[in-house]
């Protein structure tokens, strides 16, 4: 799954459990109050933890190939965070020089006085200068 709509999905589902601690703070005073909020609630988060799963499986079963991009223009401007090396190599070309450390490393085009994108240490794009 996108590890960004994982990310997404859990933030919403956090928010969702921090307003509804709130909610039933407010309302602890009143029982009756509480207990349809309570009920309420407990069948949001049912109908959350049901979308949750259905996106999961969703995801699990189209699992997205290598993305063929049409590039009309400048190929900079069709670069993306995450992106392979593969990738980078497609629409730029192979770098004129490469710098490596620990957590990363950056590719220049066609040299360090060119165009430059950097890569963690999963080989995914993190961010790019354009020459």
């Amino acid at each position: 799954m996108n590890i960004f709509l994982y990310r997404h999905i859990a933030r919403l589902v956090r928010q969702f459990f921090l307003m509804s601690t709130i909610i039933l703070l407010c309302y602890s005073g009143h029982a009756s109050a509480q207990s349809t909020e309570v009920q309420e609630l407990e069948l949001e988060i049912e109908a959350l933890k049901k979308r949750v799963q259905e996106l999961q499986s969703t995801n699990c079963v189209k699992a997205p190939g290598p993305k063929k991009r049409k590039v009309t223009g400048n190929p900079w401007r069709a670069l993306e965070v995450n992106l392979s090396k593969a990738d980078v190599i497609s629409l730029l070309g192979k770098p004129g020089k490469i710098d490596k450390w620990k957590t990363g490393e950056a590719w220049y085009f066609p040299n360090s006085k060119g165009g430059e994108v950097d890569f963690d240490a999963n080989d995914k794009v993190t961010g790019w200068l354009e020459p």
